[in-house]
């Protein structure tokens, strides 16, 4: 990695161990919904890039249209009936849910978790783990600061486990769908995956929680080597 791309990733990294910290110490409220909106936006941001430069305008629209959808429709149905993460709401702070289910904000949520996944390893297993791994430490972190919760909270501060079989789940249908996908997948993918898992491994840390801690800061390290060697 040259000089450059190694200051401003540490760079990025900083800056959202300081965002974390004040989110943290002063949660957001619903009626700011959209700032959370523009930073899952940010989030998504150089994912939408890197898949139009990838596929093409269409085809890349396409791409990241139908996972948006795809997540919005399984939180949806879990919001619902519970299946498959378990009976949960969301809160508002992500944006106001639609029908009473999830917010639209779902649509670009979801989509940098699998194709950062997708971008950070070689098999279609390892992609699933990695997408699970991920949910590990952002869900704890998530219900911490008022996101969502569920209706009978799990031991995995607030998380049932039934949630991660649920990530095995879309994250397994979703792989398997895309497993024909061109390779290799831009590293522009895994670079934005590094850097969401620093931020909310930063939350769980300002917010006293280890286990995600440590969950986080192992995966931040496994996949530095691809940050650095991404094409």
């Amino acid at each position: 990695m040259d000089k450059a791309l190694r200051r401003r990733r540490w760079l990025l990294a900083g800056l959202l161990v300081a965002a974390a910290a004040g989110l943290v110490r002063a949660p957001l409220e619903p009626r700011y919904w959209w700032v959370s909106a523009l930073a899952i936006l940010l989030f998504s941001a150089p994912v939408i890039v890197g898949a139009i430069r990838w596929l093409g305008a269409r085809r890349g629209t396409a791409l990241l249209l139908g996972l948006g959808l795809y997540a919005v429709v399984f939180e949806s149905i879990a919001v619902a009936t519970g299946v498959p993460y378990g009976r949960f709401s969301y809160s508002g702070v992500l944006g106001p849910p639609v029908l009473g289910l999830a917010p639209p904000t779902v649509l670009l949520a979801w989509t940098p978790l699998l194709l950062g996944s997708l971008a950070s390893t070689r098999r279609s297993w390892q992609a699933v783990v990695l997408v699970v791994v991920c949910d590990l430490v952002l869900d704890p972190a998530a219900v911490r600061l008022g996101f969502w919760a569920w209706d009978e909270p799990g031991w995995y501060y607030g998380v049932p486990l039934v949630n991660f079989a649920g990530w095995v789940v879309s994250g397994g249908i979703a792989v398997l769908v895309l497993r024909r996908l061109p390779r290799p997948l831009p590293g522009l993918f895994a670079r934005n995956l590094w850097l969401v898992l620093v931020f909310w491994t930063a939350v769980n840390a300002w917010s006293g929680q280890w286990l995600p801690v440590l969950v986080g800061v192992i995966t931040v390290a496994a996949l530095s080597p691809g940050y650095r060697h991404a094409p």
